[in-house]
């Protein structure tokens, strides 16, 4: 399990930001992406997980995220935009 202070720290956000959610019931998608964070497959990886069809829910063998999970994913999504260190690629 991943550390909130690695989680804050990486994703750079305000502990009022931290996703509770997704560390209490989702912590592997959490660990992913905190190791996707400054790389170009975050973004794609936080774009699947808000798809309908992708990661997050719309397929037949899950029920998807919760609201407030996909609220977290979103605020992600968000924070992933804000200016940090140049990507790796």
């Amino acid at each position: 399990m991943i550390s909130r202070e690695a989680v804050l720290q990486t994703l750079q956000c305000s502990p009022n930001q931290y996703p509770q959610m997704l560390e209490e019931r989702f912590p592997h998608v959490l660990k992913r992406i905190v190791q996707l964070w400054n790389s170009h497959e975050g973004e794609h990886y936080l774009a699947d997980l808000l798809q309908p069809n992708g990661r997050g829910g719309g397929r037949f063998d899950r029920e998807g995220f919760p609201e407030r999970a996909w609220q977290e994913i979103f605020l992600l999504k968000q924070l992933y935009h804000k200016p940090r260190p140049k990507l790796k690629r």
